[in-house]
């Protein structure tokens, strides 16, 4: 019979063993539901993302617009590299000929 006079002492530690379960739980719970949220929320996100990049490459206005800008950027620059490119050697010839001259060889 002694072994229930203990339990009468051990229903307070049971309910406090109880109590932080459930405060446990709850924090959990809680932890949870935010989780829960973000990760929602960033999927949502990403699903923005990825729409966004599917109207772009998809053969948008803005991004044709932005190829053709580019395309005539180019080309003005194959432009100008050609003509650096023709003084370049023209300068070239003229030193060489500079050098192999009547004063050129020493």
């Amino acid at each position: 019979m002694a072994t229930e006079a203990a339990p009468s002492t051990d229903p307070i530690a049971e309910l406090q063993s109880r109590l932080k379960d459930l405060e446990l739980s709850k924090a959990h719970n809680d932890a949870s539901a935010i989780l829960r949220k973000e990760r929602a929320d960033t999927l949502i996100s990403l699903r923005n993302i990825m729409e966004a990049m599917k109207s772009e490459s998809g053969g948008g206005g803005a991004s044709s617009k932005e190829v053709e800008k580019l395309k005539e950027e180019n080309k003005a620059l194959k432009k100008i590299n050609a003509k650096q490119q023709y003084r370049i050697e023209h300068l070239v010839h003229n030193l060489r000929e500079s050098m192999d001259g009547p004063g050129g060889n020493q």
